[in-house]
């Protein structure tokens, strides 16, 4: 998928604090069309992600924006940087990460607001103000840190 000139513009813009956010707890940010080849797609991100206490545990997180910062982003764990997104080992153990359905059941990403049309409103309504990009990457690395169970079967 090609994102807007506005939504490339607005996650390059966003992106450095997300890469020093990551590298700071273990973790990479990766774009894909700077992967080394001309297939690579400007609206997905690979995150290199880990448990602050279980640091040999790493997972890869696909984020795939379609309009920065206006709306969520899609959010799947991949058995490695363009990995295949089908395998449940793939996704950590985490209350709202549903590795059985391939989706996440939280108000921060795409999958979330399809399944609950109610959270588009109130405090639960996706924020466009800020750096969405690291509220979802901080959100998820703070699911990691207090609220990892362990790899998913």
């Amino acid at each position: 998928m090609t994102i807007d000139k506005e939504s490339r513009l607005n996650l390059e813009t966003d992106e450095p604090e997300v890469a020093a956010l990551l590298v700071e707890h273990g973790g990479l940010l990766d774009r894909d069309d700077r992967l080394g080849d001309e297939t690579g797609d400007a609206a997905v991100y690979w995150a290199t992600m880990r448990p602050h206490w279980a640091p040999g545990e790493t997972y890869i997180a696909r984020i795939e924006w379609f309009a920065y910062p206006y709306e969520p982003p899609s959010i799947k764990f991949a058995t490695g940087v363009r990995g295949s997104l089908s395998v449940t080992s793939a996704w950590p153990v985490i209350t709202g990460y549903r590795a059985a359905s391939f989706d996440i059941c939280k108000p921060m990403c795409r999958e979330g607001y399809v399944t609950h049309l109610e959270w588009k409103e109130g405090s639960t309504a996706w924020p466009t103000q800020g750096n969405p990009f690291l509220w979802v990457v901080f959100t998820m690395q703070i699911d990691f840190n207090d609220n990892y169970q362990g790899r998913a079967a």
